[in-house]
């Protein structure tokens, strides 16, 4: 009976609650609700005070009572809604004080747009093994939705970290977008990106190639040695078709340095196919017959 007793008794209980805002316009997000908690203080009976022991209640504001006061600003308004604070909590018998005042909302516009993908892969081939032409990624671009402010200074998203060693076969694989760097409030169309990658097997090729002196003008210049050999390595199933003149190597004049009677090298064509490709010296003696 003294159990009964008490229960039967009217007590007060301060409840905090979280606050959320529902029912939002598919176009709208919220971004900030300041302060994000209310304070009530109620008179309940000792049964519903058991009864809530373990509850963890909420405030929910439908978006169409609140008041707009700017562009993106938003406030409720808690003491002009009493009865739908005390139906957030179970077994009130009356609201006695509520706090804060007032609740400011801002709510942004969500916007959205296409960015490019950025791999975060990381790739060692076995010897004699490399990539022929560049990776595919599937979809190359994704569409990142959420707030404009967050979304207009996001230009790329990037994978994540991925590390592959000892490739000697075609790669195919699933790799994920990071959403780590991302706001909390920035979704991305697509999460899994198809990459694929041809793998070849290599060999070594190399040619002399004759230098080709540009912008001497009038000047009489003379160039020594007038072949430089060139190396590179290329696919297996291509290596036929390379030929030495596929590649040019220039001697820049307009370069030269009067304190020196060297010329630096530089390679201005040369197969799509071919990589590493370097050459056996990377300057040429020059002299200018006057």
């Amino acid at each position: 009976m003294a159990i009964l007793s008490k229960l039967s008794k009217e007590y007060t209980k301060i409840y905090t609650l979280p606050v959320t805002v529902i029912d939002t316009p598919m176009d709208k997000v919220v971004t900030r609700i300041e302060p994000a908690v209310l304070e009530v203080s109620t008179r309940l009976s000792g049964f519903a005070l058991v009864a809530n022991q373990f509850s963890d209640f909420q405030l929910p504001i439908p978006f169409n009572q609140l008041e707009k006061t700017t562009t993106k600003q938003y406030q409720y308004i808690p003491e002009g809604h009493p009865l739908m604070i005390s139906n957030a909590i179970s077994g009130v018998l009356e609201v006695t004080a509520i706090s804060p005042k007032q609740i400011t909302i801002q709510i942004d516009s969500l916007a959205s747009k296409e960015v490019p993908v950025i791999t975060a892969l990381t790739t060692q081939f076995k010897k004699g093994y490399g990539p022929k032409g560049a990776g595919v990624l599937n979809p190359s671009t994704v569409r990142v939705v959420g707030p404009k402010a967050y979304i207009d200074s996001i230009t790329a998203v990037t994978t994540t970290p991925k590390d592959l060693t000892e490739i000697s076969q075609n790669i195919e694989l699933q790799l994920t977008i990071d959403s780590l760097p991302l706001h909390k409030e920035v979704k991305v169309s697509l999460y899994d990106i198809g990459y694929s990658q041809e793998v070849v097997k290599f060999t070594e090729g190399a040619f002399s190639i004759p230098v080709k002196l540009i912008n001497a003008n009038d000047t009489d210049v003379k160039i020594f040695p007038k072949t430089v050999d060139i190396y590179f390595t290329v696919p297996i199933d291509v290596y036929e078709s390379i030929t030495s003149s596929d590649f040019e190597v220039v001697c820049d004049f307009n370069k030269h340095n009067e304190q020196d009677d060297f010329i630096a090298l530089d390679i201005k064509k040369s197969p799509t196919e071919v990589k590493n490709i370097r050459l056996a010296t990377k300057q040429i003696k020059y002299i200018v017959v006057h």
